[in-house]
């Protein structure tokens, strides 16, 4: 790769950090700065990220399960009710390594989206934004016609994904029940769904 070519790559990065402001942990519980405090914002390119690195978006494997419940813990997102239920997680890999993942949790009535996070290192790339779509394809792939999550710092970043805020009264009593809008998620996270058919 020349010198020019690397400069340009460079900046392709450095726009989709600039246009996709993801700096945040994207569900509940996530400690990190508000997605919309642009002024704030200074997009980091690891020199990693400089050489094309291909990041690639499959169902989760067995042989993920490790590595996805450290990147949670990492970003501070709930992995206790993660042993019961039933969810599809996605993952993100490069070199192998998981660098991000998301859950669709399924109940009669709809879906969840949860537990969606990228590594540290490799935000700014568009990676949730992937991740979000494979969850929603998936979804209306497999008969779901809507999907809501619960968010304490990425409001921001799903609007822009195309989800709407709503109050917790209108969500389906069977995802009401699940342990993230029971318990693990507090009564501030705002509410957000999004029709997929």
């Amino acid at each position: 790769m020349t010198s020019e070519e690397k400069k340009s790559l460079h900046q392709k990065y450095l726009d989709v950090a600039k246009e996709s402001l993801i700096k945040v942990q994207y569900s509940c519980g996530g400690n990190a700065t508000g997605i919309d405090e642009t002024d704030a914002y200074v997009p980091i390119v690891p020199d990693h990220l400089h050489s094309g690195i291909h990041v690639s978006y499959l169902p989760a494997r067995e042989d993920d399960v490790s590595a996805i419940l450290h990147l949670l813990r990492t970003c501070q997102l709930p992995v206790s009710d993660l042993a019961s239920g039933q969810r599809m997680f996605f993952v993100a890999l490069a070199d192998e390594q998981v660098i991000g993942c998301v859950a669709v949790e399924i109940y009669a009535d709809g879906g969840l989206l949860r537990s969606l996070a990228v590594d540290s290192g490799f935000r700014g790339r568009g990676i949730g934004q992937k991740l979000v779509s494979e969850a929603e394809n998936w979804a209306v792939n497999n008969g779901l016609s809507r999907l809501y999550l619960l968010t304490t710092t990425a409001a921001g970043f799903f609007t822009l994904q195309g989800w709407k805020n709503t109050e917790r009264a209108t969500v389906p009593a069977t995802i009401a029940l699940s342990s993230e809008f029971a318990s693990v998620c507090p009564s501030t996270a705002v509410c957000m769904t999004k029709a997929l058919l």
